[in-house]
């Protein structure tokens, strides 16, 4: 009997890292929160664009692995584990262009409420709001 073939092996290289809420908010731009945790060859960065996160939650220019530097290595590369860990543990607090993703589900909330056409299509119940005494 032949020897079996060998089985496939399998690595995962690049994780998505996703704000709580994500999947509530309905805009284009909202994978602009989302953090991409990757193998870089020589340690895993945690990305945002052409930025990494270090070891002080500083993004830094990300540079190709042939002109890292011992600095960058020390500062902006982990394990794979600790790349996880540390991107959960910022998603939420992640500041783009002045808005947590948080207070950008908000501002789209409430551009929808502005935006509904009718009355009945807004998410606040405006009878329970108090009347104005004028």
């Amino acid at each position: 009997m032949p020897p079996a073939p060998p089985t496939p092996t399998y690595r995962v290289s690049t994780y998505t890292v996703f704000p709580s809420g994500y999947d509530k908010v309905e805009d284009p731009s909202r994978s602009r929160w989302c953090l991409t945790v990757a193998d870089a060859g020589d340690g895993w960065v945690i990305r945002r664009g052409h930025e990494c996160l270090n070891f002080y939650n500083q993004w830094e220019r990300e540079v190709p692995p042939e002109l890292r530097d011992a600095e960058f290595r020390r500062l902006c590369l982990y394990n794979e584990h600790a790349a996880l860990l540390r991107a959960r543990r910022v998603i939420d607090s992640l500041d783009v262009g002045g808005f947590t993703f948080e207070e950008f589900a908000r501002q789209v909330e409430l551009a929808a409420f502005e935006d509904a056409p009718d009355r009945d299509d807004r998410a606040v119940d405006l009878r329970s709001r108090p009347r104005d005494a004028s």
